[in-house]
């Protein structure tokens, strides 16, 4: 099977497998054809449905992740980068952030999916994990398709010393 270039209209996999710490220690983060079909579920699902609405590029700092780069990086041992599920992205306009917050928060409240069209009989069928809100970005995950999960959102606390739920 040929690599895909593009997940989503506005999302490339390179996207996703970019890391200046994988680069630095020389880790191998190409993604793996296992992990492909998860990462195009995300953008679909989440990331390109977002920046539809927001109107801004959606930068994404960590995509998925190599097991060397997530312990490089402190990641948990049972993280979603390692599957493809999990992006961290903040917006090109800076500004957009309450508006994606107050989305986040929307989504969970009302339970829609970002991209249903009611008029062509569409039903919710996106799972969201969990959303985390970080000083300067976001985490999200969305669990694979056909999986269940109860859609969590989270606010950093500053301290290291862990998150509070919103």
């Amino acid at each position: 099977m040929e690599t895909p270039d593009y997940l989503t209209p506005n999302f490339r996999l390179h996207e996703f497998e970019q890391s200046v710490t994988a680069s630095l220690k020389g880790y191998d983060n190409t993604v793996p054809q296992m992990a492909w079909g998860t990462l195009r579920h995300l953008c679909e699902a989440f990331l390109q449905p977002l920046r539809d609405r927001v109107k801004t590029p959606l930068v994404i700092s960590s995509g998925y992740r190599c097991r060397d780069l997530n312990r490089e990086v402190g990641g948990s041992e049972t993280s979603w980068h390692l599957t493809g599920c999990a992006a961290d992205f903040h917006p090109l306009d800076r500004d957009k952030r309450a508006e994606i917050i107050q989305l986040a928060r929307l989504a969970r409240e009302q339970w829609e999916v970002w991209k249903k069209d009611p008029a062509a009989g569409e039903q919710p069928a996106v799972q969201f994990t969990e959303f985390i809100v970080y000083p300067t970005f976001f985490h999200v995950a969305v669990a694979p398709e056909g999986t269940a999960n109860r859609y969590v959102i989270k606010n950093y606390n500053g301290f290291g010393q862990g998150y509070r739920k919103d």
